[in-house]
């Protein structure tokens, strides 16, 4: 389990632009060989913060837990990050599985700052991610659940519940429907969901010039694990027939955002991983602080959900949506 004797956190300002940064600066301590992911967090994070209630107590899909946990305003010691414990995957680039599918004994977050609320469930269908979030101890109850099937709670249970990955589950119709179903009379329901406008975000168009080697190694499926990735309309069409109302809708990253996304530090993650977990430990620290910090400063302006470098740069890669139940 990980250290809980500190102290609940809270916020050193109250300025915006200032509590983005801190929470850049948490993600990319937690994410540091994938900055675009840390700035991708950041986005979801702040779009959250303009939510009726940013807080939810059913976290379908959450992984290890890291991020609910930075996002509620949790600190790891900066030491921590979530490379300390992967799997072989991690050093191979012909393999599609899941490095992050794995946890040992090495896997001890150290909690420095507790978490402004609890999150009453988190659902995944991996057990060793179940496993990483409960060391976080954010958590009151874990449950391995497949999205694709019937959530195992009563009729309107959670207040809030959040989903970060519907575009993952081929069931999507279901699952809206059983986040509905589960949802109290006038509880909400925060989804964070993926454009097919991302598509035009990639190298693809370039193959005849870059070659399938390249666009497979940039690539690495990702496309593939997205079975429902659809337009605005159509994710709209499908909330209407789970009887979803829409009350927010928030363009969360824009075609600017996808692009430094799209390839990022992706390719060489696996070997950046190798080199650092085979660091003397302080030697890791050390240049691990410095890394933050650098990409702190290239990713702080780059976390802004408005960020368009083309004019009129196409429609958003990402939405948030607030509903509640009709």
């Amino acid at each position: 389990m990980s250290t809980l004797t500190a102290e609940r956190t809270s916020p050193s300002t109250t300025d915006p632009a200032a509590l983005t940064s801190e929470k850049l600066r948490a993600f990319l301590r937690a994410f540091w060989l994938r900055p675009e992911n840390a700035m991708w967090m950041t986005l979801r994070s702040d779009a959250l913060a303009c939510a009726s209630t940013p807080r939810y107590d059913l976290d379908l899909g959450c992984g290890d837990g890291v991020f609910s946990f930075i996002h509620a305003g949790g600190r790891i010691d900066p030491a921590f990050d979530v490379f300390h414990s992967v799997g072989s995957a991690g050093g191979n680039h012909g393999q599609r599985l899941d490095m992050f599918d794995h946890v040992d004994e090495h896997y001890e977050p150290i909690v420095t700052g507790i978490p402004d609320t609890m999150i009453r469930t988190g659902t995944d269908l991996k057990p060793t991610l179940l496993a990483k979030a409960c060391r976080l101890g954010v958590y009151e109850e874990l449950v391995q659940q497949d999205l694709n099937d019937r959530l195992p709670f009563p009729d309107e249970s959670f207040e809030t519940v959040y989903c970060n990955m519907a575009y993952w589950v081929r069931n999507v119709d279901g699952l809206l429907a059983e986040m509905r179903r589960v949802t109290v009379s006038g509880g909400r329901v925060l989804l964070h969901v993926k454009l097919d406008a991302i598509r035009d975000c990639t190298l693809t168009k370039h193959g005849g010039m870059l070659g399938p080697k390249f666009l497979d190694i940039i690539g690495r499926d990702r496309f593939d694990s997205w079975p429902t990735l659809t337009d605005q309309s159509t994710w709209e069409r499908r909330f209407r027939q789970a009887g979803l109302q829409i009350e927010q809708a928030i363009p969360l990253a824009t075609t600017t955002h996808a692009h430094l996304w799209d390839v990022g530090l992706r390719p060489i993650a696996p070997l950046l991983i190798r080199m650092a977990n085979g660091l003397h430990p302080a030697e890791r620290v050390s240049i691990k602080s410095e890394w933050v910090e650098l990409f702190h400063t290239l990713a702080e302006p780059l976390c802004n959900r408005d960020l368009d470098l083309v004019a009129d740069g196409g429609p958003p890669v990402e939405m948030q949506y607030e509903l509640t139940p009709g």
